[in-house]
């Protein structure tokens, strides 16, 4: 059996999970996304300490166990991954035909198996894990806006509230005289208040500022509301 860490050491790997998986969820925090800050430190502190309890916890228990009984602390770590994928699956939400969350859902697993590396001593490994997937949610925004948008049309979702003249016709022209392709368009009205759901296919180094802003001096659009 392995040596159990001291309590300096300990109160280190959980105050450096409480870091690396802070650095990750400010980020996401940042984004507005439904996990953030508290959420993804938690999930690092959890996990680290769930990974501690496993590898040293019941070390006593064992040391002068029959030999023949086996201890196989990477259960608990296999649990955690499974774990947690159900708080990942509550940040995966569903708007029109988009589904958004996927990135945070991932997020959470990652500082999930930081946290388990931490509780291990794997600083190294940990802190890596955590400068790569920072670079992955905020470094490479740019870098796939280059590469997506310059090889195909990018794709996004945008709501309209309409005033009750408004004519569909001429909103549909205006987005097509503009270059843009109006894959989905679904109206819906409700407790009296008409909306319309445009998905629209915006051409490369078109941003969706502008799409906003053209659909916004459409006679009748009242709001445009629109998610990065």
């Amino acid at each position: 059996m392995s040596t159990v860490p001291s309590k300096v050491d300990l109160l280190v790997r959980l105050l450096v999970a409480t870091a690396l998986g802070g650095a990750v969820g400010l980020e996401r925090e940042i984004r507005d996304q439904p996990a953030g800050f508290r959420t993804h430190i938690l999930v690092a502190v959890g996990s680290c300490l769930f990974a501690i309890v496993s590898a040293y916890g019941f070390q006593e228990f064992f040391d002068d166990a029959d030999p023949r009984f086996t201890f196989d602390p990477s259960r608990v770590a296999a649990q955690i991954v499974t774990g947690i994928g159900f708080l990942g699956a509550g940040a995966i939400l569903r708007y029109g035909m988009t589904v958004r969350g996927l990135t945070t859902a991932a997020s959470l697993w990652v500082v999930a198996a930081v946290g388990l590396a931490v509780a291990l001593g794997g600083y190294f490994a940990a802190t890596v894990t955590t400068v790569i997937t920072l670079a992955s949610l905020w470094g490479l925004r740019s870098v796939r806006g280059l590469l997506v948008r310059g090889l195909k049309p990018e794709h996004e979702e945008f709501q309209l509230a309409l005033s009750p003249e408004m004519q569909l016709d001429q909103l549909v022209r205006q987005v097509t005289d503009a270059g843009i392709r109006i894959d989905h368009l679904r109206v819906e009205t409700e407790e009296g208040e008409t909306r319309a759901v445009l998905y629209l296919r915006l051409p490369p180094n078109f941003p969706a500022e502008a799409a906003v802003a053209i659909l916004s001096r459409v006679p009748g659009v009242r709001n445009v509301d629109w998610t990065r």
